[in-house]
């Protein structure tokens, strides 16, 4: 027994090798180059949409791990080494789906699991746009797009998790060495769908707005689905975006989670109760989240050590002592039995995409790059108060997930996993019945990472390009900037009285823009207006900077979970030395949430929403600007709902 042990830890030794080696044990840098400390961190509002699902972790599951082998671990009267070797097979698998959508993309969601992209006249009406569609300009589409893209987010997980005990009574009684092995195959898809409704191919980006020259439809993305593979660009986007993409396909990952060992002592050891503490080493084999996908496919805890105790026990209330087993002990016999571990998750590197703050979603907006004011273009009321200022559009506009998305350190300061089971053994066969509950507090980030030295401004609706008066063929790039933009629309539209949206008049701090034509200064029209209309520049432009980035690190979690396991063992057999057992079970898990304070819509997605679900009820979030964002008292819950099904069986040698 003592080769079969060796070999056993030696075979973990080389899988989770293998393992980190292909998950990326070492973190590759293409974030950033340098770290910096950031200490102003909020969190988004609970209706709000997140960028990153921080799941519970495939290999931590004490439900599982208890069931079906009581009766051969945590042995009393035992002189010499014993143990137990497990394998658990389990596929699980998500549900409440609309509630996954809801926590990726928030109250923006309509139907509960519905996106709308529209630009600013969907289908030729702009009193038809929905407030809370995301504005098709911010993806390469034209004024005319609409559609409405579902989404049924689903994660499904097959586990083979090994388990091998050993007591070591013969070092010291109620000694014993744990190793656990979860080996994870997940597949993650958000499953969506993209209903066009309206798209004009004639229709195109007027001149000045995403390029010197008009863009037509043609040359723009097919489609919203289409853009968020991150092969298309269009104007002066040079670069397609990059992380937070949305793939049409599941994502698959697979590999060890974790490896936990145990060191245990049980203090009381009797044969009707047990009770003992334990310490645990986790060792991150799993993958490490990179932002690639909005919805990436998760192994393990995130790439984080795990150290933690716990504690564990057992009680027999109840024995029929007038029936034995072949070993002179009850064989039908009733208890609890009890497992709970606290543990801290240290430091992870990890890549995160990040929203601005007070303005949900906004990682899939467009910025534009700031340069040098080398045209001199001037800016005044007048051409004697024009002056140069020191920026200019540098033709360049980038997915603003592409600026925001950072490396940063992550810790979990506390993760909570309890099982409490009623077993009933009669004979060679084993009833359990639990309740799980599993828990953790939000993260914390240590670092920050993010100065690459260039100047960005939210695009919004603005144009970028003024044309110099009479003289179609010069064409200058405009300090400007729209910081009041959001995800669902830029602030030059819809047009205000006489006021022409094409001349910016929302841009921040909007004033005249001039160019110098020999000794004369003139103005600066609409490229792409017959009527010339002077454009408007942003006498100070106002750059996002990390401080408007809400860092909004993963909430926490609490999950509910009732379990169900029977097995037999052929405690019978001539040989006694070795016992085989095999059961089936299963779980189903409730993730805790507040979805209720943020939607009001029939948790089918075939419901409309009422109109009141856009207060969002007591848990509403207003601001004023990118430092006065006042969160509501109620807070975001993270977690996922599975149902699970198990076959465990093994063997216990003495």
């Amino acid at each position: 027994m003592k080769h079969k042990i060796i070999f056993f830890l030696l075979a973990l030794t080389i899988i989770t090798n293998i393992t980190a080696k292909k998950s990326g044990n070492t973190f590759s840098n293409t974030c950033c180059d340098t770290c910096c400390g950031y200490d102003n961190y909020t969190n988004l509002g609970p209706c709000d949409g997140y960028p990153f699902l921080q799941i519970r972790s495939q290999g931590r599951d004490s439900a599982r791990e208890l069931v079906g082998w009581q009766q051969f671990i945590n042995k009393y009267c035992m002189d010499s080494r014993y143990g137990a070797f497990s394998v658990a097979v389990e596929y699980a698998q998500t549900f409440r789906e609309e509630k996954l959508a809801h926590f990726l993309f928030g109250n923006d969601l309509q139907n509960c699991c519905e996106l709308l992209i529209q630009g600013d006249e969907p289908c030729g009406d702009a009193a038809s746009r929905n407030p809370k569609a995301w504005f098709a300009d911010h993806f390469g589409l034209t004024g005319q797009y609409s559609s409405k893209v579902r989404f049924c987010p689903r994660i499904q997980n097959a586990i083979v998790d090994l388990n091998l005990y050993i007591g070591l009574d013969n070092i010291t009684q109620g000694l014993y060495l744990r190793i656990n092995a979860p080996i994870v195959w997940t597949k993650w898809e958000l499953c969506m769908h993209e209903n066009i409704v309206c798209d004009a191919a004639d229709d195109s980006h007027p001149a000045g707005y995403m390029a010197e020259t008009n863009v037509p439809r043609s040359d723009t993305p097919p489609s919203f689905a289409k853009y968020m593979t991150g092969k298309y660009t269009f104007g002066d986007m040079k670069t397609p975006i990059k992380y937070g993409l949305i793939s049409n396909c599941g994502c698959t990952k697979i590999g060890l989670a974790e490896l936990d060992i145990s060191l245990g002592y049980n203090f009381q050891l009797e044969e009707d109760r047990h009770l003992g503490i334990f310490g645990y080493l986790a060792a991150p084999t799993g993958t490490r989240p990179c932002a690639k996908y909005l919805f990436e496919p998760i192994i393990g805890n995130g790439k984080h050590w795990e150290i933690g105790a716990g504690i564990s026990g057992s009680w027999i209330f109840w024995k029929n002592c007038e029936c034995e087993d072949l070993h002179g002990g009850a064989a039908r016999y009733m208890g609890l039995w009890l497992e709970a571990t606290v543990a801290h998750l240290f430091d992870a590197d990890q890549c995160r995409s990040f929203d601005f703050k007070c303005k949900p979603n906004s990682r899939y907006m467009l910025l534009a790059k700031i340069g040098s004011n080398t045209d001199e273009v001037l800016l005044g009321d007048t051409t004697e108060e024009a002056t140069a200022g020191n920026y200019q559009y540098a033709k360049n506009l980038i997915p603003a997930i592409n600026w925001t998305t950072s490396k940063v350190k992550v810790k979990i300061p506390v993760q909570a996993d309890i099982a409490i089971k009623l077993g009933y053994t009669r004979e060679n066969w084993n009833f359990d019945l639990g309740y799980n509950l599993w828990a953790r507090t939000g993260e914390k980030f240590c670092d920050f990472c993010h100065d690459d030295g260039k100047k960005y401004v939210l695009k919004g609706d603005m144009y970028l390009y003024g044309q110099q008066e009479n003289n179609g063929n010069l064409i200058f790039p405009l300090p400007v900037s729209q910081s009041q933009a959001d995800i669902h629309a830029g602030k030059n539209w819809p047009k205000v009285e006489d006021v022409n949206p094409r001349t910016n008049p929302r841009v921040d701090n909007p004033t005249l823009a001039w160019i110098k034509e020999s000794i004369n200064t003139v103005e600066l029209y609409s490229v792409s207006d017959g009527v010339p209309y002077q454009m408007n520049g942003s006498k100070d432009p106002t750059f996002v900077t990390r401080d408007m980035l809400n860092m909004g690190k993963s909430p926490s979690s609490i999950t509910h979970k009732l379990f169900a396991n029977i097995s037999y063992a052929w405690k019978n057999r001539e040989c006694c030395n070795h016992v085989p057992f095999l059961g089936i079970g299963g779980s189903i898990e409730f993730a805790q949430d507040n979805y209720n304070d943020c939607c009001c819509c029939d948790p089918l997605c075939n419901t409309q929403c009422d109109a009141t679900c856009y207060s969002h009820n007591s848990c509403y979030n207003t601001c004023d600007n990118y430092n006065n964002c006042n969160n509501c008292s109620c807070s975001k819950r993270g977690g996922t709902s599975l149902w699970g099904i198990w076959i465990k069986g093994g063997v216990s040698f003495n």
